[in-house]
């Protein structure tokens, strides 16, 4: 499987009041463009894919424009919440998009959703970690000793079972900082952990 990893669009961003939707869809093109040329199966979209929790109708219709075009081609997504996304906003009609392949997770609900793709090797399982606050950990798993983010990605990860013996897999994930402190582990980077 070809798989493109891309984060933080910041889709519906301004800069002093400059509108930015117009260079962000030359630059979903661009993406476009790449999959078509390297025969991509699947992108990952490791969230922040809005600016704000509610963003302009501009950023949501060209986002159904880009999972549109997607779709068209085949190209399954996996798309995940960040921190600067409503994910409430992300998981609405999340069943109906799966049957295109485009697989949101916009909440932690106490289980990081699973989604099993294949390709001429076999299965691949890919989880969908978006973006966790402490508190939804909290109310998700109430029995988990929580104390601040990195506890809380750690409880949210010792959800996941262990794949069958020789399945491959893909973790999508948005850890960051929370209020600026640092992370108790050394930094990850976007769509790691």
């Amino acid at each position: 499987m070809k798989l493109l990893h891309i984060a933080d669009l910041h889709l519906g961003k301004r800069v002093n009041g400059f509108d930015l939707l117009e260079d962000q869809r030359d630059i979903l093109e661009k993406i476009l463009a790449l999959c078509d040329e390297h025969g991509v199966d699947t992108l990952a979209m490791a969230g922040d894919i809005y600016d704000t929790p509610i963003p302009p109708a501009g950023a949501v219709l060209l986002l159904d424009w880009f999972l549109n075009e997607l779709a068209g081609r085949g190209i399954a997504v996996l798309a995940i919440a960040g921190n600067h996304d409503s994910a409430e906003r992300l998981d609405y009609a999340a069943g109906l998009l799966a049957r295109q392949r485009v697989f949101f997770a916009g909440r932690f609900t106490g289980k990081i959703p699973v989604v099993e793709l294949s390709d001429e090797h076999g299965p691949i399982e890919c989880c969908l970690l978006p973006f966790v606050r402490v508190p939804s950990v909290r109310h998700a798993l109430p029995e988990a000793e929580i104390t601040d983010y990195d506890s809380a990605v750690a409880a949210a990860l010792s959800t996941l079972s262990a794949p069958p013996p020789r399945v491959r897999g893909v973790r999508v994930g948005h850890p960051t900082r929370v209020g600026g402190g640092a992370l108790a582990q050394p930094r990850r980077r976007h769509g790691d952990w």
